[in-house]
């Protein structure tokens, strides 16, 4: 699992730049179709435990490994990275997670988001959405920036 959550990063900077509607609808669409397996299967491992919120965490911790091995330099990763990182998760991540409207999406959602806001600085105030929410709040470029 924890290769193919590498492999979820791939396209983060392609998939950010310049976002407007049709390119989030597009992206998001091929986002779901080469990950989507990734995300099933890590709510498939939620839902089967005993303990939800403590294998979501444990689940969670692992994301977050991930991401700091691909991005850490010199075990840090810079702030204009993380930023970049952090829209990145609010734009497809999250929304991915949360689209395949398994019973325990919010569950690792809300932990992947605890984990992030302890884990990585300039992150506390991170925070999710769904995907209509966030396809809606575009004119045609998001909130009418870029």
């Amino acid at each position: 699992m924890q290769e193919r959550m590498e492999e979820i990063f791939d396209k983060m900077y392609s998939m950010t730049d310049g976002l407007k509607r049709k390119a989030y609808e597009k992206w998001m669409t091929e986002f779901r179709e080469r990950h989507g397996q990734t995300f099933q299967e890590m709510l498939e491992t939620v839902e089967r435990a005993s303990d939800q919120k403590a294998e979501a965490e444990n689940i969670a911790g692992m994301f977050a490994d991930v991401v700091e091995h691909q991005f850490a330099k010199r075990g840090k990763i810079s702030a204009h990275k993380q930023v970049d990182i952090n829209c990145f998760m609010i734009y497809y991540v999250f929304p991915a997670i949360l689209l395949t409207q398994s019973e325990s999406a919010v569950i690792l959602a809300d932990a992947i988001r605890d984990e992030w806001r302890t884990r990585f600085k300039n992150s506390s105030q991170l925070d999710y959405a769904d995907y209509d929410t966030l396809y809606r709040s575009f004119n045609d470029k998001i909130f009418g920036m870029f």
